[in-house]
């Protein structure tokens, strides 16, 4: 096969320069296996497509991978040669603007390349670079092969080569076709997944028999489902409310993955599928209409066309999951929000047509050119607009104008002046605004100047009947006409406030109690005492200093020019490139910000890095000759974010919480410790140790408390438990600190002291008798210690008092070295790495945290429950000592 010339195109690897060829160790194949890739090798030396190689630097392994109708298929595992490959940034156009473009007409052609990949040739550079090993050789690609990093951006550069200039000429570039596949003059036919014809673009047969004739019985094929039925979101209105079942069911841990209102979902997915809309492409210049919904966990949106005064023909449908904050947003908020999703997603055609956006909200009045709902002339609009009438958070419009209420506050302080306002609607929403005033200003002149912005405010949201409430009754009556305004400027503010007023249909304004404007009163107060910024200079960017130097070009503010002037003192341009005036050498190449973090990535984990510090790789970045204006706050942020730094960071001994003392009971009964020496803890010799020195000793325990150590908490452990219906239970996180039996420090007397009142006799003393065993009888014993349990409440309590002491003086003391650490829900970690988590094998190379994972939940006690990526639970709560933040 002639394939592509390589003048027109060929396939360039553009391996970094600082990447390290890697050759994979040989992987062993069944004999079945090994006739399958040797067939393949055949095929492909036989079509020209590899050939032999000696000696590569670069090697992969062979991979075979089965397909659905039971054959297999030859890969080769690409995997380190694309890491050290850059990416292609040659654009890819969009599916489904692609699609668009074939509606409406009534003639397709369609053409299939033949191994299209095949027909690019690599660069002679770069075939022996596609090394790859097999149990009879090692072999070479001449032509481009499928797991290449950027193969598809250029097959992608080659046909946008080829049929830019095709329309209106005859091209020949010499690609093979492939017949059986190719159509040329047919009325329909299937591209890129959907079914085109004139009448528009509809879907796909295949997709939609895939989904019907599959229904799930597991968790896993509802999961394969819903990734099917995501591919036909455009087509279906409301997509997220109709999976919300669906969602909710695959995030359950230990769910069956099929209840009954899955069932009923998929039904309805069904319904909807049997009869799918058409969407339509529009016109140049045509003026579009777009529907927002909103509901309680979703945002919906559809855009639709009118050809006709009674047609209404759809475009595209939007839907999308609301996020957990999102979810407790105002509904004004909501239906802005699905507005600014909507022209995201749509951006294209909010570029090239005039959209009108209605929705059932009042947000409506925003906009100052409102355009009311049309008449519902499609079964699919008329659908979308009445399930969306039907959510609970909606509310039907109101048959006469809403009410608004604003309260209004100034302050005036010798600190500076400020204003509040809180403006609300009897529906619930409100809007707060706290204004700092850069000028000084009396109280009355404030309480006019938040009278005006609140009316300003107003205007913006098309309200027409407005209450106004302030607690300056100078103001309230001037307004009112009942006090007359003598200062000139006074009558200016009050003119101002009467004019503004008559552009509403119907206002009040009303005197309040100070008592009853506290929210607008704090609002004022905040922004009176804030301090007013002064202008802040921005950065000097380099390339500012290059315009000014070529072309003395300067910015417009003066003393952004001024600043300009005097830093480009320092810098000059050699053979076109900008260098710095060094204090301690030669001159400093100025980097921009990729060449920048190319120089970070090299100096910092490359061939010579050996990931120094922020400052170590600022000054070795420096001593090399480079600059750039923001040196040494990159260079922190990317030693910060550097994964193998976080992961093998040392373990700080600093306390991230503050002691919390526990006084527990006195025990006076065995409390002797066993101990016994492992070279490693597993759940085997807990089980043999918790066997031998507690229940043959001592006999079964009702309960066993354990740390959070995963050894006490495996399977075999817990079976073990259960079987002899002992209750396993754990410590808190929160490392409370054990008391002993031995007279201590805290207390200052043993546990059975506190207890009777007096010391215990050991067994000591009654295999070989002491003088106090001797010297007394038992009734005198008896008659001494009910005399000191009489005696015992007043030791107690000087116990108590002591103990007390000693707790706030340990906590003090403790404390002092505490670093506090703490971690929002949702944040990134890593956990420290235990003796059962360690990697085997890897001894002194181990790393000393891993992950990361999500705080889910968050205890004022210092300990975090966790989950994985995936959104996979932890069992247990972990100490924020075992944790630390992960940046990325």
């Amino acid at each position: 096969m002639t394939g592509i010339h390589p003048s027109i195109t060929s396939h360039r690897l553009n391996v970094l320069p600082t990447a390290r060829p890697i050759q994979q160790r040989v992987r062993h194949f069944h004999p079945d296996k090994q006739k399958i890739i040797w067939n393949e090798i055949d095929k492909l030396l036989e079509a020209g497509f590899i050939r032999e190689v000696d000696y590569p630097d670069w090697l992969a392994n062979v991979v075979v991978v089965p397909k659905k109708e039971g054959k297999w298929q030859v890969c080769v595992d690409y995997t380190n040669l694309n890491n050290a490959c850059p990416k292609d940034s040659f654009p890819l156009p969009r599916i489904d603007q692609i699609v668009d473009s074939t509606t409406g007409q009534g003639m397709f052609s369609f053409l299939d390349a033949f191994s299209g990949y095949h027909q690019i040739l690599m660069s002679p550079d770069d075939e022996e670079k596609t090394a790859f090993i097999t149990p009879h050789g090692l072999y070479c690609y001449k032509v481009m092969p499928f797991g290449l990093k950027n193969a598809g951006t250029t097959y992608q550069r080659l046909m946008t080569k080829i049929f830019k200039p095709l329309v209106g000429r005859t091209v020949e570039y010499g690609m093979k076709l492939n017949p059986s596949k190719c159509a040329f003059g047919i009325s329909a036919g299937k591209f890129l997944g959907f079914m085109v014809n004139q009448r528009g673009i509809e879907v796909s047969p295949d997709q939609v028999k895939a989904v019907i004739d599959t229904p799930p019985k597991n968790k896993k094929e509802l999961q394969r489902l819903t990734g099917k039925l995501v591919a036909l979101g455009h087509f279906i209105a409301r997509f997220t409310d109709e999976l919300r079942p669906f969602f909710l069911e695959i995030r359950k841990a230990g769910a069956n993955g099929w209840i009954d209102s899955c069932q009923n979902a998929f039904q309805r997915i069904k319904h909807c599928l049997m009869q799918p809309p058409i969407l339509s492409s529009p016109n140049t210049g045509e003026k579009l209409y777009m529907y927002l919904a909103v509901s309680e966990w979703a945002i919906n949106a559809v855009l639709f066309r009118c050809p006709s005064p009674k047609e209404q023909k759809p475009i595209y449908y939007v839907s999308r999951a609301l996020a957990d904050v999102e979810t407790r947003y105002s509904k004004m908020e909501l239906t802005a929000l699905a507005l600014r999703s909507a022209a995201q997603k749509l951006r294209p055609y909010f570029q090239a047509h005039s959209v009108n956006a209605t929705m059932g909200h009042r947000i409506e009045r925003i906009w100052n050119e409102f355009q009311p709902r049309l008449s519902m002339k499609g079964q699919v609009m008329a659908d979308f607009v009445l399930e969306y009438s039907r959510r609970p958070i909606q509310h039907k419009e109101p048959s006469e104008e809403e009410w608004w209420t604003l309260r209004v506050d100034g302050a005036s302080r010798s600190s500076g002046s400020g204003v509040g306002l809180l403006l609300q609607s009897l529906t619930g929403e409100h809007l707060e605004q706290s204004i700092r005033l850069g000028f000084p200003t009396s109280n009355n002149e404030a309480e006019y100047e938040v009278i005006l912005s609140g009316l300003d405010l107003a205007l913006a949201l098309s309200i027409s009947k407005l209450r106004v409430y302030s607690d300056s009754q100078l103001v309230v009556r001037h307004v009112q006409k009942e006090y007359e305004a003598k200062d000139a400027r006074m009558v200016q503010y009050l003119t101002k406030v009467r004019d503004t007023l008559q552009q509403f249909f119907e206002w009040t304004i009303e005197k309040i109690r100070r008592i009853e404007n506290g929210r607008t009163d704090a609002l004022a107060g905040i922004a009176a005492s804030l301090p007013i910024k002064e202008a802040i200079l921005l950065p000097i960017h380099t390339n500012d200093i290059t315009g000014y130097l070529r072309t003395d070009t300067l910015p417009e503010d003066p003393k952004q020019a001024h600043k300009i002037r005097v830093q480009a003192a320092r810098f000059t341009l050699i053979g076109g490139h900008l260098y710095k005036r060094s204090f301690t050498g030669p001159y400093l190449q100025c980097l921009n910000h990729s060449e920048a973090l190319y120089v970070l990535a090299e100096l910092h984990e490359g061939v010579c890095g050996n990931h120094s510090g922020g400052r170590s790789l600022a000054r070795r970045a420096h001593s090399q000759g480079y600059y750039w204006p923001t040196m040494k706050k990159d260079v922190a942020a990317y030693v910060k974010k550097c994964d193998k730094c976080q992961r093998y960071a040392p373990i700080p001994h600093m306390p991230s919480e503050t002691l919390k003392p526990i006084s527990g009971p006195w025990p006076f009964s065995y409390k002797w410790v066993e101990a016994e020496a492992y070279d490693s803890i597993k759940d085997k010799d807990v089980t043999k140790f918790v066997w031998k020195n507690i229940i043959c000793r001592f006999g079964i325990s009702q309960t066993i408390i354990a740390d959070n150590g995963p050894q006490f908490d495996s399977i075999a452990f817990r079976n073990f438990y259960s079987e002899l219906n002992i209750r396993n239970s754990y410590s808190t996180p929160r490392y409370p600190q054990t008391y002993r039996t031995t007279p201590g420090r805290p207390t200052g007397n043993t546990p059975f002291t506190l207890a009777y009142g007096m010391n215990a006799i050991i067994p000591t003393e009654i295999g070989l008798s002491t003088i106090r065993t001797e010297a007394g009888t038992q009734d005198d014993a008896n008659e001494e210690l009910g005399r000191n349990l009489d005696w015992v409440d007043e030791v107690r309590e000087t116990v108590s008092i002591q103990m007390a002491d000693y707790q706030q003086r340990a906590s003090a003391h403790y404390n002092r070295k505490v670093r506090p650490k703490s971690f929002k829900n949702g944040t990134l970690v890593l956990r420290k790495v235990f003796e059962n988590t360690a990697e085997i094998g890897a001894r002194k190379f181990q790393a000393n945290w891993e992950g990361p994972y999500i705080v889910s939940k968050s205890s004022k006690s210092g300990a975090y429950h966790l989950q994985k990526l995936d959104g996979t639970p932890l069992l247990r709560p972990w100490n924020v000592s075992n944790l630390k933040q992960y940046y990325q």
